[in-house]
C-alpha cells in the first residue's frame, strides 16, 4: 500500500477553532501523536548538532577505556 503525502496551509485561528471543537478523547490522541513528532524532530535536531556530536563521541571514547561505572556501582556509592 503506498502513501501520498498532501501539504495544506492553515491559518492558526481555523486551526485553534478546530482543535477546540475536539472532544477530549481526540485532543488526547493528538496529544499524543504531536508528542511523537515533536519527539523525533528533537532527536533528528540533537543528532545534526556538531557540539553534541562530539560530546557523544566523548563518552564513547571514555567507555571504551574503561572509563565508566556500572548502575550498580552507582547505587553502592549512594549508600
Amino acid at each position: 500500500m503506498s502513501q501520498t503525502g498532501l501539504n495544506l496551509f492553515i491559518p492558526m485561528e481555523l486551526l485553534i477553532n478546530s482543535l477546540n471543537a475536539l472532544s477530549l478523547s481526540e485532543k488526547q490522541q493528538l496529544w499524543l501523536i504531536l508528542d511523537e513528532a515533536i519527539t523525533d524532530a528533537e532527536e533528528d535536531d540533537w543528532r545534526e548538532d556538531e557540539e553534541t556530536k562530539k560530546e557523544i563521541q566523548l563518552v564513547r571514547d571514555e567507555y571504551a577505556n574503561g572509563e565508566y561505572m556500572t548502575f550498580q556501582q552507582y547505587l553502592n556509592q549512594r549508600k
